[in-house]
Formats: structure tokens, sequence, C-alpha cells
């Protein structure tokens, strides 16, 4: 139980830090990853929680932002064309890190990413 509370104290660390530069980005993860946090046990069914430890990762919270955003424009995607604007999305935040020292995307890889890994290792522990 010591490790989930590393793991939630750095998401939340990395919540707070994120909602100083973009709020409105640091609430949305905030919403997609805060309630898998939680419920994440050592103990238990493993099958369900490592389904909703998929589906919360910042990937797959990003894709379905693509999917929706389309949805929203009422001019919906396939698969192809949204895995092709996720692909866009990853690479103008690469750009603009690149060019314009735009942080949000290192902040991302470097925090939100162990977070996940350490809920996946909660999860998995013996």
């Amino acid at each position: 139980m010591s490790l989930k509370l590393v793991a939630l104290l750095a998401l939340a660390l990395l919540l707070t830090c994120l909602a100083l530069l973009n709020f409105s980005l640091g609430f949305l993860l905030g919403v997609t990853l805060v309630p898998p946090a939680a419920a994440v046990r050592p103990s238990g069914h493993r099958l369900p929680q490592a389904v909703l430890l998929v589906l919360a990762s910042p990937g797959v919270s990003l894709f379905l932002a693509v999917l929706v955003e389309r949805e929203l424009l009422e001019a919906p995607a396939g698969l192809g064309e949204a895995w092709q604007r996720f692909l866009g999305v990853l690479g103008q935040g690469l750009l603009q890190d690149h060019l314009h020292g735009a942080l949000l995307s290192p902040i991302l890889a470097l925090g939100a990413y162990p977070c996940w890994l350490l809920l996946w290792n909660v999860l998995f522990w013996k």
C-alpha cells in the first residue's frame, strides 16, 4: 500500500504542477487518471482493474479525446483518420516543445507515465 501512496502522491504533484501551466489539461487528466488510480488494489480481481488502467492511460485518453472532438464537430472520423489525427496531435506537441519551448509534453512524459507504471506495479504486486 505504500507503493500506491507514492503513486498517488506523484500523481497529485503532477496534476498540481500541470494545473498551474494549463488548468483545463490538468482537470481532464485528473478526471481520467484519479478514479482508476484510487480503484487499483494489489488484491482482488486483476483483469477489470488492468482494463481500467489501459483505458485510463494518457495515450488512450488522448485518442478518445480526438474521437470525441470529431464527434462534437459532427464530422465523425473512422479509426484510420482518428489514428492519423492522434499522431498529428503528438507531432504538434513535440514540435511546440522543440520550437517554442512549451513544457507540457515533457511534463506529461516525465510525470504521467511513471505514475501510470507505478499503478501497474501496485496492481501486480505479489
